[in-house]
């Protein structure tokens, strides 16, 4: 039987991740102040439409002078955590002075939330649940200040779901395949698998429906390796990959791999924290010539982490898992769909950059805001595969999906296009 893959019309909008800032001399603070002033706007509407105008709104360095008894508060939170890795903790462990514990969590009863615009900082007390709070949030607080630098929160609101264009009426399933965490470093016990998705793809395995139907893949981040190489500190990050023979020949197989899914169908392949392209956030699409076999075919396609994308009309973001990893690290969420839950609600793909999570020196724009509502918001590298739909306040409608590490699962997600099911498919060799 000779079936004939569907395809489906594409466009990459990550163009907001992809311009990056020449001038590295500016201080992090200005994209917390770029931050703010572009949600300003989107708060003073929602704080009109939830308390009807009934409340002052007040800057917090004019709090002391109004004295108003209830008003409402604009700015970022910022929250004082006693166990977040700093410069001074990992400068003493390299003086060889009192190490510091190995910690993959940072929160603590002694944690303190602060809320700062331009000029000012007040410490937050009061009905607001901090464990589930992180530095960053731009958000509007109703209360009153009650002295000594306190403001007491009755109420709160973020920026919520941006506006989402209508998602489209396909007539007929798509499918899109999301691979993450492949691991070329430490493949060699998953090397069948990977050979039992090509055949899968290929329609050897029978399932000729769907297969037809799988008009692209995505595959987010860490497809080199899933950790960090042990390396002297002394070598430099440039130096890595050339003085590194096992992760050259991690790279070389990767491109093969690569190779042989180019030749079936379109592939968007991510960078990764511990993939060869810049560290920081927004991370550049890895370089073509690291892939001389898989570059020769047009459906390679290297694209930036984050990843906005279009496909048959459908709005796709993601990120290969470093924000939704770094919230967990710094809140009480433990739930990567919670996580992105929220992460629509405060509008921000990475509200903890660049508190805890490296990115660019952004001065006049925060390129990780989200702009348009997407249908499909998926996060890479993740423990275990997951998915559901949320709903916005005004409709909108959003399939959460997280990607489980496919060398420790050997699960790939399958997404339907048409009616934004999903589920899992192991290529477990039995």
């Amino acid at each position: 039987m000779i079936a004939e893959r569907l395809s489906a019309e594409y466009k990459n909008c990550s163009q907001q991740f992809t311009e990056q800032p020449v001038d590295y001399n500016r201080q992090y603070c200005s994209i917390y102040l770029a931050r703010l002033k572009e949600f300003e706007p989107l708060l003073l509407k929602r704080i009109s439409s939830k308390w009807n105008d009934h409340y002052p709104i007040c800057k917090l360095h004019k709090l002391t002078e109004e004295n108003y008894e209830k008003c409402v508060v604009i700015g970022t939170l910022f929250k004082d955590q006693k166990l977040k890795p700093s410069v001074l903790k990992q400068l003493a462990e390299a003086n060889n002075l009192d190490p510091q514990p190995i910690l993959a969590h940072f929160t603590d009863e002694s944690d303190i939330l602060y809320m700062e615009d331009e000029v000012q900082r007040y410490h937050i007390v009061g009905n607001i649940n901090d464990k589930k709070l992180i530095t960053g949030i731009t958000c509007a607080l109703l209360g009153r200040d009650v002295g000594k630098g306190k403001f007491e929160v009755e109420d709160h609101i973020f920026a919520g779901y941006r506006e989402q264009i209508g998602r489209p009426l396909i007539s007929e399933s798509i499918f899109v395949l999301f691979l993450s965490g492949l691991d070329f470093f430490n493949h060699g016990n998953i090397i069948p698998n990977l050979q039992l998705l090509y055949y899968w793809l290929t329609g050897m395995l029978g399932d000729i429906d769907s297969v037809s139907k799988l008009c692209r893949i995505i595959i987010a981040g860490n497809s080199v390796r899933t950790e960090a190489e042990k390396i002297k500190p002394s070598i430099s990050m440039v130096s890595r990959i050339s003085q590194s023979p096992d992760s050259m020949d991690a790279v070389k197989s990767f491109d093969q791999f690569l190779m042989q899914l180019c030749q079936l169908v379109e592939v968007d392949i991510m960078p990764g924290q511990y993939d060869p392209s810049n560290h920081v956030l927004p991370q550049k699409p890895m370089h073509h010539c690291m892939f001389p076999k898989a570059s020769a075919y047009l459906t390679c396609n290297q694209v930036s982490n984050p990843y906005l994308c279009e496909i048959a009309g459908v709005k796709i973001l993601g990120t290969s898992g470093q924000p939704v990893r770094d919230i967990m690290r710094f809140s009480e969420i433990i739930d990567p769909l919670e996580v992105m839950e929220n992460c629509l609600k405060w509008n921000h793909i990475a509200p903890t950059a660049p508190d805890t999570l490296g990115c660019f020196p952004y001065y006049d724009k925060d390129p990780f805001i989200i702009v348009d509502c997407p249908h499909v918001f998926f996060s890479g590298n993740q423990d275990k595969f997951s998915y559901r739909m949320c709903k916005g306040n005004d409709g909108q409608k959003v399939c959460l999906l997280a990607l489980p590490r496919f060398n420790e699962t050997l699960q790939a997600a399958l997404l339907d296009l048409k009616t934004l099911d999903c589920k899992s498919i192991s290529f477990e060799a039995k």
